[in-house]
């Protein structure tokens, strides 16, 4: 019960506990949002990996062969010049927005390699030359399976 006095407000304890707890999170989790290389080196590794999800598709629904290439930190889908098992793949293949070509660089301060270093073909079945090939940015993996051109990733 007041005694004429409406009290409201925070207390100086109050104050202080609610400072002290926001310094300690500002200290601790904030530089977790800022580290911009993990953030990058994630989103290209699932950038590549939907680009191999999509050479095999692509392969299957154009019945044309599909070529991944990872190389010296960049990766490229190719489709032959005719649809024959002779022509080179020099024909860029276009994202779904049919704008760009569907190859880019990793991002400063990411690594991406493949082993064995050789190009994946996809053919009209969805099967992929080599199989077992195993593409990694930054320690994340995935494993493209030759039999199904599956694109596994743990």
């Amino acid at each position: 019960m007041t005694s004429g006095r409406d009290l409201r407000g925070f207390t100086l304890v109050e104050l202080v506990t609610v400072i002290l707890l926001l310094g300690i999170l500002s200290a601790v989790a904030l530089p977790r949002f800022f580290n911009a290389t993990d953030f990058n080196s994630r989103g290209f590794y699932d950038e590549v990996a939907a680009a191999a999800r999509y050479g095999q598709k692509l392969a299957v629904a154009s019945g044309c062969d599909v070529q991944l290439t990872v190389a010296d930190g960049n990766y490229a889908l190719q489709q032959r010049e005719a649809c024959d098992n002779i022509s080179e793949f020099n024909r860029a293949v276009l994202q779904p927005t049919g704008s760009d070509a569907f190859a880019d660089s990793a991002p400063s301060g990411t690594t991406l390699s493949v082993s064995p270093l050789t190009p994946v073909i996809f053919d009209a079945l969805g099967r992929a030359t080599p199989g077992g090939v195993m593409v990694t940015v930054d320690g994340r993996f995935f494993t493209i399976i030759g039999e199904s051109g599956y694109v596994s990733m743990p």
